[in-house]
């Protein structure tokens, strides 16, 4: 970035002060973007100047502002935007941009101290919308194809409703029509036979986690289809679902903000974007293999508990020996039939063991391996939400400019060949549609731009969840080990009387192969 070459007027340090209050020099991006946009000037011009900048960091120190209101007062006279107007200017005193006055900008400021392009949430606020428990119920419906049914509860909604999968697959089919611009996880697969208890169990959690993500969702958890599914407790939930909410109009109609979302895209978003898109590409990695490291710590934790019980039947099955051991075998020693005493009552306290590790495992599997995987399931939401973004709404875009096109040339062609004007009417209109296609397909794909904006903030957030499993993680294994471990001092001193007194003369050594 070229360095300033002209005096700095007063009007750029009250900019200045106005943005930046505080001692601290930092200005944020928000407030710079607001301040840009009230230039009046084109997206793209905008655009332009951010790149200018270079501020690929997201740090706007004072300079930087500077670099900026010079830029854009060049750009409202009409230059291309570019280092060199920077570095050849020839005047005294920099040029001052028409971004209004001074009070006009801190009013501005103020009002958009909520601005609906920052998501102003916390993970725990998040978490705190509801408390979603998925069961699978007691008993099994139908007479030849049995299927499972879930029982569903909301402490947000205080009710308790039977699901069945298919039921999470019409709501999830409304859900995508509803809210093409946000993160939708993914349902479990669907088993049609053989769905043993592992698949059911597997399943039960993974749709726990679709409804924590989705009725907790910011801009999803008030919707209608939602209290729906959590409350409505008649039959036929897939029919009546569908015949709510089926051509319902989705989220960028229902919005304020759809007609001025434009406004709300900062002119560095598809940049920014890239960026955050190729650093959860690199998040879901660590996250994935993150997982799996937690999952193998659990099962390694059950492993132990079918281990140690089976250790303690095996002791069991020593001491229920009663067949008798000869005095050729034994050299007419007891000590065999004494261990079996011994072993009776050794069960019982590898049997508590065992208890320990499958308790150790079952706090591993849901305090730890279950939050990565809700990690998981949002991190893949996000990256399908970016792929939707790529292949619809820009495509769409795309396509009905295209097709804008076509017309324009049908039309020329119509008027070159003077063909009747009614001819031409009818292509005159279709061109007025069509305009009016490209201008919402083009508010869609800056709503859209919008959405991902404020998911990628949500994601961020959802980050926490990192924290908590770390937190998680040391307080289980201390707990547990701790646990264990007073177990393994309690049998101590029984299992010490199995071994021979240490202070005891050691047997004399076989001074030839024939002292037998």
């Amino acid at each position: 970035m070229a360095e300033l070459s002209g005096s700095v007027p007063p009007y750029y340090r009250d900019i200045h002060d106005a943005l930046c209050p505080g001692p601290n020099d930092k200005i944020s991006r928000e407030s710079l973007t607001q301040v840009m946009k009230k230039s009046g000037l084109e997206s793209g011009v905008l655009g332009q100047i951010w790149e200018s900048l270079g501020c690929r960091d997201g740090v706007v120190t004072r300079n930087i502002l500077y670099k900026t209101l010079a830029l854009i007062a060049f750009a409202q006279q009409g230059k291309t935007v570019s280092d060199k107007l920077l570095e050849n200017y020839s005047g005294t005193e920099l040029p001052k941009p028409d971004l209004g006055s001074v009070h006009e900008i801190k009013a501005m400021l103020q009002l958009k101290k909520k601005s609906p392009t920052l998501l102003q949430i916390t993970f725990t606020q998040i978490r705190d919308v509801d408390k979603i428990q998925v069961l699978k119920a007691p008993e099994k419906k139908g007479i030849f194809l049995k299927h499972v049914e879930y029982e569903v509860k909301s402490a947000r909604f205080n009710s308790t409703v039977l699901r069945r999968y298919n039921d999470f697959l019409a709501f999830h089919e409304i859900l995508q029509m509803r809210f093409p611009y946000r993160m939708l996880p993914k349902l479990p697969p669907k088993k049609v036979i053989g769905a043993d208890r592992t698949f059911i169990e597997a399943r039960r959690k993974s749709l726990r986690r679709y409804l924590i993500l989705i009725c907790t969702h910011p801009a999803m958890h008030q919707d209608p289809a939602i209290r729906f599914f959590m409350t409505f407790s008649g039959n036929e939930v897939v029919h009546k679902i569908k015949e709510q909410f089926r051509g319902a109009a989705d989220e960028f109609m229902m919005s304020p903000h759809s007609n001025e979302a434009k406004e709300l895209v900062p002119p560095d978003t598809q940049a920014q974007f890239a960026v955050s898109r190729d650093q959860m590409r690199q998040v879901t990695g660590h996250v994935i293999l993150m997982r799996e490291m937690t999952s193998r710590i659990a099962e390694r934790s059950r492993g132990n508990a079918f281990d140690f019980l089976g250790f303690g039947k095996e002791l069991i099955a020593l001491a229920a020996d009663q067949s008798s051991m000869s005095p050729w075998a034994t050299g007419g020693g007891n000590g065999f039939e004494t261990l079996k005493q011994t072993f009776r009552g050794l069960s019982s306290e590898f049997s508590a063991i065992s208890d320990k590790h499958m308790l150790q495992a079952t706090r591993e599997d849901e305090g730890i391996v279950e939050e990565l995987n809700l990690l998981y399931d949002l991190l893949q939401a996000y990256h399908d939400l970016c792929d939707r973004h790529e292949r619809g709404v820009l495509r769409e875009h795309q396509s009905a400019l295209k097709k804008y096109g076509a017309m324009k040339n049908k039309r020329m062609a119509a008027t070159i060949q003077n063909s009747e004007q009614g001819a031409i009417d009818k292509i005159e209109s279709k061109i007025v549609a069509q305009e009016n296609e490209i201008v919402t397909q083009e508010n869609r794909n800056y709503y859209s731009l919008h959405c991902i904006h404020l998911e990628t903030q949500l994601v961020h957030a959802y980050l926490q969840i990192l924290a908590e499993v770390i937190t998680m993680m040391v307080a289980t294994q201390a707990k547990g080990h701790r646990e264990i471990s007073e177990l393994w001092e309690t049998l101590t001193p029984r299992v010490s009387a199995l071994l021979p007194e240490t202070n005891s003369p050691p047997s004399p050594r076989p001074t030839s192969p024939n002292s037998y």
